[in-house]
């Protein structure tokens, strides 16, 4: 399930630092005042067997303004998408924009002006075609050295050698996190230019520490095969690693 939330807004443009990362702040936010014991869960120890944050969000749209080259344009009406598998987090999320008159978007007021709720479609065929608006970031995975000992996964950019490997490892991962099997990952269609974004979050280990800096990626157009729910769940998180930090979010 996905919540679109309509807004309006004087500011003619947001920072490129401020883009998508206020986003994770706004759900969290709004778990906590609505939903504070999952907010706590999904917060400190994730959801499911790889314990991964699950939800997504995209960047604010304004489709009225005229493309400034250098700058991320806004103003007037706009719309802002959040997403979620878990219908308790998107049932919080609704009711809270319902009851807050503005998103605080890094410090560019977005005034809500009302929230629609967008089912997933139906993926009856167990195949879909999923292009990004955002960058895509994925980590390749964990392994053990000679000696026993475990060596983290390192972050792989789209078109990178092993991008497409570690694609597929993140995709099982999120299916198998919401109990629906797995998803197979049939062909990268295309790869966007790159693009550096300011993130915010609480790092692999659950603890509460802030970690702020910026994450770098592309977005992607993949096909992909799986489970009719497993194929929802995917559309309304995002794909790749980082969706509860904005990336990876599916436009179509």
């Amino acid at each position: 399930m996905r919540l679109r939330v309509h807004v309006n807004t004087r500011a003619k443009e947001i920072p490129w630092d401020q883009v998508i990362a206020p986003g994770r702040g706004i759900v969290y936010a709004a778990l906590s005042r609505q939903a504070p014991q999952l907010g706590a869960k999904v917060h400190d120890t994730g959801w499911g067997p790889h314990r991964i944050a699950p939800f997504g969000y995209g960047a604010p749209e304004f489709p009225k303004p005229r493309r400034v080259r250098g700058a991320y344009v806004a103003g007037g009406a706009g719309t802002v998408e959040f997403g979620s598998p878990v219908d308790e987090i998107t049932e919080a999320l609704a009711k809270d924009f319902t009851m807050i008159p503005i998103l605080d978007w890094g410090g560019v007021a977005l005034n809500v002006e009302g929230v629609t709720r967008i089912a997933p479609p139906a993926f009856a065929s167990g195949r879909a075609r999923f292009r990004t608006s955002n960058p895509i970031t994925v980590k390749s995975e964990a392994t053990r050295s000679p000696d026993g000992r475990q060596v983290w996964g390192s972050w792989v950019l789209p078109g990178d050698p092993g991008f497409d490997v570690a694609l597929s490892h993140s995709l099982r991962r999120k299916a198998e996190t919401f109990g629906y099997g797995s998803v197979t990952l049939e062909a990268i269609t295309w790869i966007g230019p790159k693009r550096s974004f300011s993130v915010v979050g609480h790092g692999s280990d659950a603890s509460s520490t802030i970690h702020r800096g910026k994450k770098t990626g592309a977005p992607v157009e993949i096909d992909v095969s799986g489970a009719p729910a497993a194929l929802q769940a995917l559309w309304s998180t995002g794909i790749g690693g980082a969706t509860s930090a904005g990336f990876g979010w599916v436009t179509s």
